[in-house]
C-alpha cells in the first residue's frame, strides 16, 4: 500500500493514439506525473489492478482497432 503522506511525483503516464497517414507520430491524448498508481487509476478510470498490470508490462491491448490507445506508465523515482 501506498504511504499516505507521499508527495513526490513518482510516476509519469502517457496516452497516445497510433498517427495515421504519411505522417506516423503518435498523437499524445494525456501526459502527466502522479504520485501513486491508484491516482493514476482514478484518473483514467481504470481499476487499481489494471494499472498495476500495465506499469510492469503485464497487461497489453492487442485488438487492432483504428484508435487503439497506448498506455505507458513508468516510473520515475
Amino acid at each position: 500500500m501506498g504511504r499516505t503522506n507521499q508527495h513526490k511525483l513518482c510516476w509519469k503516464v502517457i496516452v497516445s493514439i497510433r498517427g495515421q497517414g504519411e505522417t506516423s507520430d503518435d498523437t499524445i491524448l494525456h501526459n502527466d506525473e502522479y504520485i501513486s498508481l491508484r491516482d493514476i487509476a482514478e484518473e483514467l478510470n481504470l481499476t487499481y489492478h489494471q494499472v498495476a498490470d500495465i506499469s510492469i508490462g503485464r497487461k497489453r491491448f492487442n485488438n487492432n482497432f483504428k484508435y487503439q490507445p497506448k498506455i505507458q506508465i513508468i516510473k520515475i523515482s
